[in-house]
């Protein structure tokens, strides 16, 4: 369990983890998270019924009932509606309306969004980095970004602020799953680095030569939201930021060369210190506007 430093007082949330290859749901509240159950994830359907069945049992040994529900989802989402805009990494959700399907099943206020931007929440308020300006990114299947500036998340007239993984790094004319050619996620998530040199991330990122020349095209990206928006501290999560101080290192010199001209604006990159808990406390912050 995580412990929180609060910033306000908040009752008992359901909070509900929807990725490309596994979903997760934990009782969330003001002291942490609780019961963290995962599943592999198959159909909408399917996974909401996994969640709803673990919050029953939740009630079931008397446990508190939660006052709302706090989601992250795996692709873009339109944040005043609840509704999934697109599923790209997480097959057979396009238009999935998450307002409808709570106020159905278990009659709960609902706040949905991408990982991104969930995981820049968590970051933010429970990360301990003492920034107002910082950029959340998550490297694993795709990537994706949460802006923090000046104390709140950005969005955007779409909620789709941050979609750092399709800003074009290369003219390398390796197709993305958006339609473009040379995006940061084409060249640099874990899911293509896998397809196109047939190795395991692990095993490649063991490779010193691999190592910088994915770095110098990741500095590249990371350089551009550095431009964009003047971040005092770049959180790296998902599962490429396991490769730890090896990474962050290369990145910074990297981004530094990058930045020559604007050295004082390089920030401190780091790697997130969450596990699993990370994704449910920004879930669980996104619920405080619902009241």
């Amino acid at each position: 369990m995580v412990e929180t430093d609060g910033g306000g007082s908040m009752a008992t949330t359901l909070t509900i983890d929807i990725g490309g290859t596994k979903c997760a749901a934990a009782i969330t509240g003001d002291d942490g998270v609780h019961n963290l159950e995962s599943w592999p994830t198959t159909g909408s359907t399917e996974n909401l019924e996994h969640a709803v069945a673990y919050y029953q049992r939740h009630l079931e040994s008397g446990g508190s009932p939660a006052v709302a529900i706090g989601v992250s989802f795996g692709g873009p989402v339109d944040f005043r509606t609840s509704t999934v805009k697109r599923s790209v990494h997480v097959p057979g959700w396009s238009g999935f309306d998450f307002g409808e399907w709570s106020h159905k099943t278990l009659d709960l206020p609902v706040a949905v969004d991408n990982d991104a931007k969930v995981g820049a929440l968590a970051e933010f308020h429970h990360g301990g980095h003492d920034s107002d300006d910082l950029v959340y990114v998550t490297v694993s299947t795709g990537i994706g970004a949460g802006v923090i500036s000046s104390g709140r998340i950005v969005r955007g007239v779409s909620n789709e602020a941050g979609e750092l993984g399709h800003t074009r790094v290369s003219e390398d004319p390796k197709l993305c799953s958006c339609g473009r050619m040379g995006c940061l996620e084409r060249m640099c998530s874990g899911y293509w680095i896998e397809q196109d040199h047939g190795r395991p991330a692990v095993e490649l990122f063991a490779d010193e030569e691999f190592l910088a020349e994915y770095s110098r095209m990741f500095a590249r990206g990371l350089s551009n939201a550095i431009l964009l928006y003047n971040p005092s501290v770049i959180v790296l999560g998902g599962g490429v930021s396991r490769v730890g101080a090896r990474l962050t290192k290369s990145l910074t010199d990297n981004v530094s060369r990058e930045l020559e001209s604007w050295s004082h604006m390089v920030p401190v990159i780091t790697t997130s210190t969450f596990d699993r808990d990370g994704v449910h406390l920004g879930a669980k912050e996104l619920t405080r506007d619902l009241f």
